[in-house]
């Protein structure tokens, strides 16, 4: 990569940090903002500020502050049009039942886990209880919490899985998930071996999951996962691998759907 390529490149990342600060906490942002939350000067902030304005992925609000730019919602819809893992999760899944419980389809960048679409009814009752499902389309959770997470994670490719380790350590640690290397590739490969995975209570109290990961046929390249979210008091530990076994048929048409689509 010439020096020209690489500074674009960062360029592009500096300017993907900006839109990475836009939380509900902090829904409209200034140059000073900016500048203060990410190191730049200035000039450096307006900068990418006319550039992202520009594209339409942010947008002038009030006073001097800015907000996410109508651009992000033709994105958002451009994505269900054609992406191809929305695209087949949707054709697989639209027609399923889901009696008090929801189905679950993720997609993974960097380190974190999105849900993508969604099937079944935002909130389980169970008797008197009403629990809301936090792992809602569009909120990003961490690769190391929850079962439709770490489906994914077991199923990386050894050295990504062994990099992810190398950069979070300490979050691994603190996830449970091994206290050495040695412990979290055993307990990797374990999800491995069984085929599935599962949570209990790690991201909604009194809710846990089954999750699968889904593998194309043929190269088995890992595109996302699948997770059916229940009350912790409807599915008892003994009934999780009839649960996992029906999203594996699930997950085998997705990824077959998948590759339709994707020609």
């Amino acid at each position: 990569m010439t020096n020209k390529a690489k500074e674009a490149a960062s360029s592009l990342a500096r300017a993907l940090d900006i839109l990475a600060l836009f939380t509900m906490d902090t829904p409209l942002l200034t140059a000073e903002d900016i500048a203060s939350r990410l190191g730049y000067t200035r000039s450096t902030a307006y900068r990418y500020i006319k550039e992202l304005s520009g594209a339409g992925l942010i947008a002038a609000a009030t006073g001097a502050a800015y907000s996410l730019g109508p651009r992000i919602v033709e994105l958002e819809r451009m994505l269900a049009l054609t992406d191809p893992l929305y695209r087949a999760g949707a054709a697989v899944l639209a027609g399923q039942e889901c009696d008090n419980h929801a189905l679950l389809l993720h997609n993974l960048y960097q380190d974190k886990v999105l849900c993508i679409y969604k099937v079944g009814p935002d909130v389980l009752q169970h008797g008197d209880q009403q629990v809301v499902i936090l792992r809602a389309r569009g909120i990003p959770f961490s690769l190391f919490q929850g079962a439709a997470s770490l489906a994914m994670l077991a199923y990386l490719s050894p050295h990504r899985i062994r990099q992810t380790y190398l950069r979070n350590e300490l979050a691994i640690k603190q996830a449970g998930l091994g206290q050495n290397w040695d412990e979290f590739r055993r307990k990797m490969s374990t999800i491995r071996r069984t085929g599935y995975a599962t949570s209990r209570g790690q991201i909604t109290p009194m809710v846990m999951g089954v999750a699968v990961p889904i593998l194309l046929p043929g190269d088995q390249r890992l595109v996302g996962s699948l997770a059916s979210t229940h009350l912790s008091a409807a599915m008892p530990p003994e009934n999780e691998a009839e649960c996992a076994r029906g999203l594996h048929a699930l997950a085998a048409s997705i990824a077959q759907e998948y590759l339709n689509v994707a020609q």
